[in-house]
């Protein structure tokens, strides 16, 4: 890539690689070393900044919360550092009122990192966190950056609001190359926010994409069992209780039941403790379906590929969207579906509306009705025809929806810098006119498939 010249800077919020990669040696097994110490996005980001380090001068990934201060030169040639300043914590206040979280640095803070960060003498800057004082210091002192987000969302109160607004000033700065959004619909907000179209660059994860490995799926001839998986948040608001009693009723229908529900480890990054999941294997017991649901945590992506694969039909009961700061990219059970051409039956959110189209590349049923859901399923294990027209159009959806900007490849193409490159990136860029959303063509006969 010509990296030669390059000390990468890549700034995170508040991962701990330090004791993660303490004893870590051997580079071509990071996933098998790490799936236990950091979260798949975490093992991403290291994964590629392992592979830069061959080539650039020196790589560091830098914490911005840390409980201690460190900088050291890993075993697998990446530098870690982190800022020594721990997470913020509740705030008590005087007895009788409410304690409040504290959730900004402090200038004092912001400084701190400001030092650290300089010491590192970079080149090039990846801020994957928002922190105004980082980026004016790189915009200061001429260093080129680009800025890519997981959580964009527009701030509800009005101070934070106007905090907001200073800091899209910053990224409209021609030293900051390039802004990216998880996603087509954060890097909308982000147009709407007012940050400069044709610097937006929708982005995703390494996502295995395998859009041509996978033939598609006929109807199995043994018709009385069915296989069924989630891939999604583990959570009641993502409607694991509706799942758990549509396939109680598929049961007392006559079916042999199997239930795999997989967490979005792609997504959903934040370690999981295993009272997240409790509930849901409390849940399960109480239901009596231990025999036919099984729960995974920590699956890698070929192995969530793997499993959607094997299953008869994916099921999407919600999106799991809790939060309103939250904005979610296109969900990663409806994309995984998609690539490995399992029909898709979902439910009716309007987050899924603009890809999902009932009868052409999924069959649709009204959220938050379990007995719906197991009457779309029914029907797709009733029809082979129907089956087949599902699997076969997964592959046209996908190429439609799909995002094909990859946070890795993006930073590879900033930096190398090469006229083509720049112009790959304004092809990715939102101003290119290549994310309007177009639908499918729907199932003429999609009126009798209710």
């Amino acid at each position: 890539m010509g990296l030669g010249n390059v000390r990468l800077l890549i700034v995170v919020e508040s991962a701990d690689y330090q004791a993660a990669l303490s004893n870590i040696f051997m580079p071509e097994r990071l996933y098998e070393q790490l799936s236990d110490r950091l979260s798949p996005v975490d093992i991403h980001i290291v994964t590629a900044a392992v592979r830069w380090s061959m080539e650039a001068q020196e790589v560091a990934i830098f914490s911005c919360h840390s409980e201690v201060a460190y900088s050291d030169l890993t075993y697998l040639k990446i530098r870690v550092m982190g800022s020594g300043i721990p997470l913020p914590k509740k705030d008590e206040k005087a007895s009788g009122k409410k304690a409040k979280t504290r959730t900004r640095r402090s200038n004092a803070e912001e400084r701190q990192l400001v030092r650290q960060v300089a010491d590192f003498c970079p080149t090039h800057v990846v801020m994957c966190t928002r922190s105004r004082a980082l980026l004016t210091w790189a915009i200061r002192n001429r260093i080129p950056s680009v800025a890519l987000f997981s959580d964009w969302y527009e701030p509800l109160g009005w101070a934070e609001r106007r905090r907001h607004a200073k800091f899209i000033q910053l990224l409209n700065e021609p030293r900051v190359s390039w802004v990216g959004g998880q996603g087509i619909l954060a890097c909308k907000i982000m147009d709407a926010s007012g940050v400069d179209s044709a610097k937006v660059i929708p982005w995703e994860w390494s996502q295995p994409q395998l859009l041509n490995q996978y033939e598609p799926k006929t109807l199995r001839p043994d018709t009385a069992s069915v296989k069924l998986v989630y891939v999604g948040s583990l959570n009641a608001e993502a409607g694991m209780g509706d799942l758990l009693k549509g396939t109680l009723l598929l049961q007392r229908s006559g079916y042999t039941v199997t239930l795999q529900l997989i967490r979005d480890t792609l997504n959903d990054t934040a370690p999981i403790a295993s009272e997240e999941t409790a509930w849901l294997e409390n849940r399960v017991r109480a239901m009596e379906l231990d025999h036919a649901v099984t729960v995974w945590t920590g699956l890698a992506p070929e192995q969530i590929l793997e499993r959607v694969r094997d299953a008869d039909i994916a099921v999407i009961p919600q999106p799991g969207t809790t939060s309103p700061k939250h904005h979610p990219t296109l969900p990663l059970g409806v994309a995984v579906a998609m690539a490995t051409r399992t029909p898709l039956v979902a439910c009716d959110h309007k987050e899924l509306s603009a890809h999902l189209y009932h009868g052409a590349n999924a069959i649709i049923f009204p959220t938050g009705s379990p007995e719906s859901m197991v009457h779309r399923i029914e029907r797709v294990m009733g029809q082979p025809s129907l089956y087949a027209q599902l699997s076969d159009s997964s592959q046209i959806t996908l190429d439609k929806i799909k995002v094909p900007a990859r946070w890795a490849a993006l930073i590879e193409l900033w930096m190398t810098n090469s006229p083509y490159d720049r112009q790959r990136l304004r092809d990715f860029a939102l101003s290119s006119g290549r994310y309007q959303l177009t639908s499918v063509e729907r199932d003429p006969f999609g009126d009798v498939l209710t």
